[in-house]
């Protein structure tokens, strides 16, 4: 099975690596989808994680009783057309390109299969036409 995970860190658990222990420990295949860390040391790591449910489920487990902050990610990106202004401040923020503009028209279009969920858009969505459904 697939699972998708936000692990956040801070500047006590930055250098840890989570990604090595899933692999080594927990025979689990991690995916970093994104990741972010900030100058204090703190940030976030978009995870996807690929295995048997019961080895994902001990594998997060042991990272959040390690001390990171461990949320599965179980939402969706959603895009309203009618409320889209189509300027585009979303479309180069996307690490998969699953928000782009459409050739002919240039009207912001999202694929669903690509995205990732991040939530890179979202904040620069102005008009609020890109929202995360849980």
């Amino acid at each position: 099975m697939e699972a998708r995970f936000r692990i956040d860190f801070d500047e006590n658990n930055v250098l840890e690596s989570v990604t090595y222990t899933l692999v080594s420990r927990f025979n689990l295949r991690p995916n970093v989808l994104r990741a972010d860390i900030e100058g204090d040391g703190s940030g976030f790591m978009l995870l996807s994680v690929i295995g048997e449910e019961d080895d994902i489920a001990e594998g997060m487990a042991y990272i959040e009783e390690s001390g990171f902050s461990v949320r599965e990610l179980s939402g969706h990106i959603t895009h309203d057309y009618d409320r889209c202004w189509n300027c585009g401040a979303c479309v180069s923020l996307c690490p998969t390109k699953s928000i782009y503009h459409e050739p002919d028209t240039m009207a912001v279009r999202l694929k669903t299969n690509t995205c990732i969920a991040c939530g890179a858009c979202i904040n620069a969505c102005s008009v609020k036409a890109i929202q995360l459904e849980l």
